[in-house]
């Protein structure tokens, strides 16, 4: 352990006030973010490479497409073990070993020599970047305390917003200018700085009671949502609904999720997910927004680029690079987020003020009638991402408000799997109100209308739950 590891916090940092970050927690807080970021980058760069990749081994882009659903499904196998993965062994243990995973993973797909290699390595890579993002929440509540926890979200906060938008630009420019494997290979050198100075940087925390692992509970609820997810991204790929191959998986994850809650009735305090804690009104109110978000949040990530190139004839770059305005909103607004977040004591009003500029900005796309990158649509998009900054942050802040820091894993691990449930569906719906728009098919503007509309109602939808969130509690 050095000097520069991040200490305990004292006591007094219960009390609310504005203490100054500091050094350690910056350096933890700049870590962190680098190894979110270029795991959530993989999840939409690589949808700019899937045609390279179909010539590159001669395959129909329906089987290319498993190169994207292997890491889905690989991520969502492994998130609802992070919490008692963090009280066993330590946050930052974990985090080291996934960040090594997700490295492996990395390397290995730069060196596909097949499809079905690629596949395989990209369900590594899923493996490691599964508990990367549960983890990041959890390390925060550890290193900052709820005094300066805002402005640390915030700063967390910034790979989630930038890097859905940095995703597309990345990818073009990589598969365009030089080998598709340098979608992988880029992250390398960010893996390995990040997970050899993770464990200088950051003390590691182990429960001194952990409890045993719930086999049982991990099978059900891993089970679970990974056919949820499975069935939803067949929906959103063009399936019908009726399909066995959509039915047989959304079947399944209702009857494992549903066998998951009758397990954790009846062993409580030995349960994998505690869902004990939705009867704490911040959580509640914060996963319930969470949810409801990701449905919105996520759709309309895939949308807007889909908007410009089948509506507008724009090339990939092109479109991704249309997204950075909304990139630029979320980075002009997150820090001054953090600021106001650990001055007031209520969020509300930033969620619902976030939650409105997002809707504006889809019902902008919903009335559009052409497809082109004007003033109003980048504006749109800008407004978009200043509203996903004021609300992104004052959520997950929110969830931990008036809970034990012990609590903070299982916190964020019941919160996950929600977001997780959250994104796969709003992508798939979204998707498939697009493919049954008309008149006139998917590459007009007209048949986008219907599908921003949908994302829209949802962002609206959230603000019910967000007008429940209560104030802070400062003791």
């Amino acid at each position: 352990m050095t000097d520069r590891a991040v200490t305990d916090r004292p006591a007094t940092e219960r009390a609310a006030g504005r203490e100054a970050l500091g050094g350690p927690v910056v350096r933890a807080a700049l870590l962190l973010a680098a190894g979110a970021f270029v795991a959530l980058l993989d999840t939409t760069v690589v949808g700019v490479a899937l045609e390279s990749f179909a010539r590159r081994f001669d395959a129909g882009l329906a089987q290319v497409q498993w190169v994207a659903t292997a890491y889905l499904l690989a991520m969502s196998a492994v998130i609802p073990a992070t919490g008692w993965a963090a009280r066993r062994f330590g946050a930052v243990a974990c985090w080291t070993a996934s960040l090594a995973v997700f490295l492996l993973g990395s390397v290995l797909c730069g060196l596909a020599w097949s499809l079905g290699s690629l596949v395989a390595f990209r369900a590594v890579q899923g493996l490691g970047a599964g508990m990367l993002f549960p983890l990041m929440r959890i390390l925060v509540v550890q290193v900052a305390g709820p005094a300066r926890m805002g402005r640390t979200m915030a700063l967390i906060a910034v790979p989630v917003l930038v890097a859905p938008v940095a995703g597309p630009v990345v990818g073009g420019a990589l598969v365009q200018g030089h080998s598709w494997r340098w979608v992988f290979l880029l992250n390398v050198p960010v893996c390995l700085a990040v997970a050899v100075l993770s464990p200088l940087l950051m003390r590691n925390r182990r429960d001194d009671a952990p409890g045993r692992l719930d086999l049982a509970g991990l099978v059900t609820v891993s089970g679970g949502l990974t056919a949820a997810v499975l069935g939803f991204v067949r929906l959103g790929g063009g399936r019908p609904v009726g399909d066995l191959r959509v039915l047989g998986p959304l079947l399944a994850a209702a009857v494992l999720l549903t066998a998951h809650g009758l397990l954790s009735r009846r062993r409580r305090e030995r349960a994998l997910l505690d869902f004990g804690l939705f009867r704490d009104r911040a959580f509640a109110a914060s996963s319930a927004v969470s949810l409801l978000n990701s449905f919105g949040l996520y759709g309309a990530v895939v949308l807007v680029p889909l908007f410009f190139q089948q509506a507008g004839g724009r090339g990939p770059l092109t479109a991704g690079l249309v997204m950075v305005a909304q990139g630029a909103g979320a980075g002009a607004a997150v820090l001054l987020v953090g600021r106001v977040i650990d001055a007031r004591s209520n969020p509300r009003a930033l969620v619902l003020a976030g939650l409105a500029l997002v809707a504006a900005g889809l019902a902008v796309f919903a009335r559009a009638d052409a497809a082109e990158p004007g003033g109003l649509l980048l504006a749109a998009l800008f407004a978009q991402g200043v509203g996903l900054a004021l609300a992104a942050s004052p959520v997950m802040v929110t969830l931990y408000h008036s809970l034990p820091p012990a609590a903070a894993p299982a916190a964020t691990t019941l919160n996950a799997v929600a977001q997780q449930l959250g994104a796969a569906a709003g992508t798939a719906v979204v998707a498939l109100v697009l493919q049954h728009a008309s008149p006139g098919g998917a590459g007009t503007v007209a048949a986008f209308r219907p599908a921003f509309a949908v994302a829209l109602g949802f962002v609206l939808l959230t603000a019910v739950p967000a007008a429940f969130l209560p104030a802070r509690r400062k003791s």
